[in-house]
């Protein structure tokens, strides 16, 4: 199985993202509804504490999926706390960015989560902002400008993706 992984911050378009590729007819998870969920960072342990810094991946379930059979190519777009330990787990990497207006506008406006309504976690998101860059490129992850359409940001990484893919007709 070939795994590719998109991550970014908060309202970077990952869910919409994997909706986009499914309608289009790409294996595509959103990886939180597939792998996530609150844990002690530490040890792993469900928790009921629902704080960002315990937003996980199931990581045994990641592993499962990357040593499935087969040479189809999955998109994995969501990210977690501990998503690091799985990196090499996958064959591309690709990283959605926007800008300042647009995290606040889609963040508060949002409707499938209320994550990032809380003005504690949309600074935070601020903050995080502003290192994305740099951090995507030191681990080798492609960086996406996902200020636009979704269908335009699915071609972009389609075509970077290194895997000969074309979007498919509906």
């Amino acid at each position: 199985m070939k795994l590719v992984h998109i991550d970014g911050i908060s309202g970077t378009g990952k869910t919409s993202l994997a909706e986009e590729f499914t309608r289009c007819g790409y294996s595509a998870l959103d990886s939180d509804a597939a792998f996530g969920y609150y844990g002690n960072p530490e040890t792993g342990e469900t928790t009921d504490e629902q704080v960002q810094a315990n937003w996980l991946l199931n990581l045994d379930k990641v592993k499962e999926l990357a040593q499935s059979p087969g040479e189809d190519v999955i998109f994995v777009c969501g990210g977690a706390m501990n998503q690091d330990k799985v990196r090499k787990l996958f064959s591309r990497r690709f990283t959605l960015v926007i800008d300042d207006e647009t995290i606040i506008q889609r963040l508060l406006n949002r409707t499938n989560n209320h994550f990032g309504k809380n003005p504690d976690d949309l600074a935070r998101q601020l903050e995080w902002n502003k290192g994305t860059i740099d951090y995507a490129k030191s681990i080798g992850s492609i960086v996406v400008d996902s200020t636009r359409p979704i269908e335009k940001v699915a071609d972009d990484i389609l075509e970077q993706s290194g895997f000969s893919l074309t979007r498919q007709s509906n």
